[in-house]
């Protein structure tokens, strides 16, 4: 769950705070396409969530609401669509080089940003690369997040990008 204030609830300021921490982290300007990009990907996932979760946009999600609310997703097939521009967005800021997928180098750099230590990030790239061509794009990306959100396993490569394990 995304509990930035670890009062058991996320809202849309938890949101915010994730992709602001995201923007620090890899030392983007505020006023950048892509900080804009990152901020409204974030945006439209507290959207999506909350009218899937019946909640109002100002409200906030227990963990159960939460859960459910993704689950509802994943049962509708639009758990991408839920996802996708917040994984664009992310993909797009990393992406120094703009070929539109994440190498190796990329990878760490941001990760390293965040706070991520080398080993668990060069773990973590080898996951994501589901098909082994060095690079990360926006559905291998994507796949990630989705298994965060919906897997019940551990150790999973969605763990760190989503700032789990450090």
């Amino acid at each position: 769950m995304l509990d930035s204030a670890g009062d058991g609830y996320v809202d849309r300021s938890d949101v915010e705070e994730r992709a602001q921490r995201l923007l620090d982290g890899v030392g983007e300007p505020a006023g950048t396409p892509r900080a804009a990009a990152v901020r409204e990907g974030a945006a439209a996932f507290w959207q999506r969530l909350t009218e899937l979760a019946g909640v109002e946009d100002g409200g906030r999600l227990d963990e159960e609401t939460f859960v459910s609310a993704l689950q509802r997703a994943r049962e509708l097939g639009t758990i991408g669509d839920l996802v996708g521009p917040s994984v664009q967005a992310h993909v797009d800021l990393i992406d120094t080089d703009g070929d539109g997928s994440v190498s190796l180098e990329e990878f760490l750099r941001s990760q390293s940003a965040c706070g991520l230590p080398e080993a668990d990030s060069r773990w973590a790239f080898a996951r994501l690369d589901l098909d082994g061509d060095g690079q990360v794009d926006v559905a291998e990306w994507q796949r990630a997040v989705v298994g965060f959100y919906t897997d019940a396993g551990t150790d999973l490569p969605g763990d760190l990008i989503m700032g789990v394990r450090a």
